[in-house]
């Protein structure tokens, strides 16, 4: 795969206008940001993602019932047409600390209205305030709560996939490897957007040392905030690129960019899933970078990009 590090000129443009208003802001470094603060710049970067207009989808607002007995909202969306659908549990990005479902409402919209799928977007517990395992058994809870809801969400039980994008993915691909082989709750794929695949800084990507959006120091602080001790970096269900056995796990879509730091956790896990017996079709992008995903609204890439990866669910999904 030849390697470009050229990025893209729309991206390198939203992310300058982001920084100078952090700069403006006084936005603190990482060694004294709290969550609380991290979490209202956010807010406010969120302001320079342009949503894209999507049609034909409705939206319903509820919430399940977690392992640690706390509400868990959940955004449904269903396209228009007659069901039943297939269905993907969806899980925002934002380190574990940061997102919920405004922030991933305008990419659930769309692949709902344009894979023609029911999406469950989650909107679970968040670090440092519900540390590993919360976000976990979030996740595990809510697959199980769609398939025990499937008739009622209108859609198709053998037709259940996960997915999420960032710490999202790493929900997601934990949440697979939980289910691996459970025939009660069969996950027939798993959709990974740029997914943190490993408790582990020494890959090519991060000794990059990119500064594009996401870079090491965020990743540790995120890191740092999710887990309660290193020692859990270990865990499989942390660190799904350290499962020992990747065989049997769902048909994989994999979204992966060049300019991330976990760029290279994502591909490895790729390659490990292919050599286990895993379908897996890999979209890369040599010019975007992290959260691309994020700025589908104002760089023409990252909507190009959208638009490929739902295609390519809608086919995995349909077919």
């Amino acid at each position: 795969m030849a390697v470009k590090t050229a990025i893209n000129p729309q991206v390198t443009k939203l992310l300058n206008s982001i920084s100078k208003k952090m700069i403006e802001l006084n936005h603190p470094p990482l060694d004294v940001l709290t969550p609380k603060q991290s979490r209202e710049f956010y807010q406010i970067a969120r302001s320079y993602f342009t949503p894209i207009p999507v049609n034909g989808v409705t939206i319903e607002n509820t919430s399940i019932t977690s392992a640690m007995r706390q509400e868990v909202p959940v955004r449904i969306y269903t396209p228009f047409g007659e069901g039943p659908f297939p269905v993907l549990v969806y899980f925002h990005g934002g380190g574990w600390v940061f997102g919920d479902l405004d922030s991933s409402d305008n990419v659930c919209r769309y692949f709902s209205s344009k894979a023609g799928i029911v999406v469950v977007s989650v909107g679970y517990c968040l670090a440092p305030e519900h540390k590993y395992p919360a976000a976990f058994l979030d996740a595990v809870e809510s697959v199980k709560w769609t398939f025990q809801n499937v008739e009622k969400l209108n859609g198709d039980s053998k037709r259940i996939a996960v997915g999420g994008e960032s710490s999202g993915g790493n929900l997601a691909a934990a949440a697979a490897i939980f289910f691996k082989g459970d025939e009660e709750f069969k996950l027939s794929h798993q959709f990974l957007i740029t997914p943190v695949m490993d408790y582990s800084f020494d890959t090519l990507s991060y000794k990059a040392n990119y500064k594009f959006n996401l870079t090491t120091e965020k990743m540790k602080w995120f890191w740092a905030h999710y887990l309660n001790d290193s020692s859990e970096g270990s865990e499989i269900f942390v660190s799904p690129l350290k499962v020992p056995c990747a065989k049997h796990l769902p048909r994989t879509l994999l979204v992966t960019a060049e300019l991330d730091p976990l760029r290279d956790e994502g591909l490895t896990f790729g390659k490990r899933l292919k050599e286990a017996g895993v379908n897996v079709e890999l979209l890369h992008y040599d010019d975007l970078v992290h959260s691309f995903i994020n700025m589908i609204g104002t760089v023409d890439g990252a909507k190009q990009a959208l638009e490929e990866m739902t295609i390519k669910l809608r086919e995995l999904l349909h077919n």
